[in-house]
């Protein structure tokens, strides 16, 4: 039988035990055919989802061609009944060290990492490939370990998870503040900022890049600035000779790595079978809301809805709850209740969590994140509305994926498709994902990652070669820092450490001051926290006016500089809640409450603790130069800076959002975490903490326990 008949046979409805045999002895012949191997395997896999319909010598052959396939993890319920060369074969393959049973893809790549190689793996999401950094460290080969990691979410599963798996036996590291302890093995988890920032990292004995595709900078991303990091965070870390893992999904080929010795492995192993549907949809939204319903009213088990945008997911949430697709959980109803309480009732994520529904977002709060891929991984909610903020790492247990729509600001090419795909399915769970396309699908294309610092011509951005070293620059790139620093009004060292702006609009803000500072202004003489609302106004206006650009913060209604720093004031004394009430009440054309309070949460994530401290200190490095070369005492905008990155609290406090705890609960709870300076000591005073003696309620305690529970 061809691979085809076979599968229509397994999917039937009314398979009989009797068939199982012809089966078996299809999926045989493919899977040992090298050229059908991924047939076999997938067909296999198939099987194992009917193995109920199968007796002990329909089993034994089942594991037999389990162990043909490299699926070795899928035998461990059914050892009993196999023979002694898979029994051999099971337990060459098991890691005593993690108590785990790696699959073939997984063995090859931890020989070659354990031999010393430099790997760069591309296979699906379902392939495992974040169990060999677990593996790696288990190894004990190592004293100094280095996770890069594209966001903070992926940062505290990572974190939770070496917790979990390791104890007190390692230091992990995420936070800036923390310093390894003398003598002890250390693994840093950290993005490439953080990595760059820090001045510890010259004796790595190994790093791992997750999602390394974000290497290139050319890929039309949303932003190009962190693809300019991670480009210099792995030259930072590979140029002192570390052994280096790179993982990430779909790639065809790396190029820009000629300098080191690597092994690239393309793989399309799979540890889970995937039916795709295809709907080809319009474009018409109400067209495909009406689909959405037909297809969850088929009972979908837990389901991950993609979609473009946090107005998209919106949109798509109402409808649901309109048409009352999830009977509503009482689970729900303590977290939709804080939610509404918190940030407000017409907030969607609040009323879509009352109906059983999830939301995730990258304008959400990190915590709340965190809390909604909890409760779809849990079970309590069945359905989970996201946008690429989720695809991109963060696991989850999903059977079925609907893609609703395109992303917004490029068009849905061939590898945002297939990353989207492997979220169906989940190893050891769903053996079978099943994947709904409601647009015409992308054709497929190769996706090659440039690595820009290994390959630099005229088109490589000059914010990344200003950072490099000169030795590690081409003759090119070299010529063209010396006519940019030739057109500079400031000082060289000023303008690479500004390098993220251009040369001209550093010069343009420049001159600004020099005029204003001749004429004996006081405007960007500041320093610390003690700023008028006009000086920090004016500074403000070069962010809005030059760095960003007209219209730059518009999507976050902000329009001028006196606008931002007025916000930013109401933030610094009237706390989120009083801020996020005062906006809402600010009626705009074509707004509702739902889209205001996103256009807030938008503001405080990107803006506040993102783009503005790094504007900031943009003007302050400018201000500083000018004001040293008139011999006039400059203003100092860093410690304003980090206190606005940190929401205008204590940093210790504000990083605990990244272990999941909400920073409402923080602040009711901030006395008992005092002093703040030392965050290990914060943490270890609130893994002490008793819940039931603070001022919380029953939800918030239990909240305050999953955090305890992951220190």
């Amino acid at each position: 039988m061809s691979y085809d008949l076979i599968k229509a046979e397994l999917d039937a409805p009314d398979l009989q035990a009797e068939r199982m045999f012809a089966a078996l002895r299809g999926a045989a012949r493919l899977a040992n055919n090298p050229a059908t191997l991924p047939q076999g395997r997938d067909l296999v896999i198939r099987l194992l989802s009917k193995i109920s319909l199968c007796g002990d010598f329909e089993r034994r052959i089942l594991i037999s061609l389990v162990r043909t396939v490299g699926l070795f993890p899928y035998m461990k319920e059914q050892l009993a009944v196999a023979e002694d060369d898979d029994l051999l074969a099971y337990q060459f393959h098991y890691m005593k060290e993690l108590d785990v049973v790696f699959h073939g893809l997984q063995a090859r790549i931890y020989d070659l990492l354990m031999s010393g190689s430099n790997v760069v793996l591309s296979a699906s999401t379902s392939a495992g490939k974040s169990l060999l950094i677990d593996a790696m460290i288990a190894s004990g080969k190592f004293r100094k370990v280095v996770i890069i990691l594209p966001t903070l979410a992926l940062i505290d599963e990572t974190r939770r998870r070496l917790t979990d798996r390791f104890g007190e036996r390692l230091q992990i590291i995420t936070q800036p503040s923390q310093q390894a302890a003398a003598g002890s093995k250390s693994v840093y988890v950290l993005t490439q900022e953080r990595a760059r920032k820090r001045g510890d990292l010259d004796d790595v004995d190994f790093f791992v890049i997750d999602e390394f595709y974000k290497l290139d900078i050319r890929k039309g991303d949303d932003d190009a600035r962190r693809a300019i990091e991670l480009n210099l965070c792995f030259h930072k870390l590979a140029a002192k000779g570390a052994q280096f893992y790179l993982l990430g999904p779909n790639i065809h080929a790396i190029r820009g790595l000629e300098r080191h010795e690597v092994h690239f492995i393309p793989s399309g192993f799979a540890t889970v079978a995937v039916d795709i549907v295809h709907h080809d949809m319009p474009a018409s939204k109400p067209e495909r809301l009406e689909r959405l319903v037909e297809i969850l009213g088929g009972k979908t088990g837990p389901t991950l809805i993609y979609c473009q945008s946090a107005s998209s997911a919106a949109t798509i949430a109402e409808h649901l709850i309109g048409n009352g697709i999830v009977e509503p959980p009482a689970a729900t109803i303590p977290t939709a209740d804080w939610l509404s309480e918190n940030f407000h009732p017409e907030w969607i994520v609040a009323k879509a969590v009352r109906a059983g529904i999830g939301v995730h977002h990258g304008s959400l709060p990190r915590s709340v994140q965190q809390l909604m891929v909890r409760l779809f991984n849990d079970g309590v909610i069945r359905l989970l509305i996201c946008t690429s903020t989720l695809i991109e790492g963060v696991n989850t247990a999903a059977e079925t994926v609907i893609i609703f729509d395109r992303r917004k600001r490029r068009t849905f090419d061939f590898f945002t498709y297939k990353n989207i795909q492997g979220r169906a399915g989940r190893m050891g769970r769903y053996f079978i994902g099943k994947v709904h396309v409601l647009e015409k699908p992308p054709a497929e294309e190769p996706f090659v990652v440039e690595y820009e610092i290994g390959r630099q011509d005229d088109e490589t951005p000059m914010e990344l070669i200003l950072q490099l070293p000169e030795e590690d620059l081409t003759q090119d790139s070299a010529e063209r820092i010396k006519d940019e620093l030739n057109r500079s009004l400031l000082a060289e060292e000023t303008i690479r450490a500004n390098a993220s702006v251009s040369v001209e609009i550093q010069n343009d803000i420049a001159r600004e001051i020099e005029h204003r500072l001749k004429q004996g202004s006081d405007l960007f003489r500041w320093s610390g926290l003690r700023c008028s609302h006009l000086q920090l106004a004016a500074a403000c206006e070069f962010i809005v006016g030059h760095i960003r650009g007209p219209g730059g913060l518009a999507d976050h209604r902000v329009f001028s500089g006196s606008q931002l720093a007025l916000r930013l004031r109401q933030l610094e004394y009237d706390g989120f809640k009083s801020f996020l009430d005062a906006f809402v009440d600010e009626e705009y054309p074509n707004s509702t409450i739902g889209s205001r309070i996103e256009v807030v949460l938008r503001f405080v994530r990107r803006v506040v603790c993102y783009q503005f401290s790094q504007d900031l200190m943009v003007i302050d490095r400018i201000q500083r130069d000018v004001a040293l070369r008139l011999d006039v005492e400059p203003g100092s905008y860093g410690l304003y800076a980090e206190h606005a990155e940190n929401l205008f609290m204590p940093a210790s406090l504000t990083a605990l959002e990244e272990y999941g705890l909400p920073l409402q609960i923080v602040r009711k709870i901030r006395d008992a975490l005092a002093p703040y300076e030392d965050f290990d000591g914060v943490l270890a005073r609130l893994k002490r903490l008793d819940g039931g003696e603070l001022d919380l309620t029953e939800f918030e305690r239990e909240w305050l326990a999953d955090t305890q529970a992951a220190i």
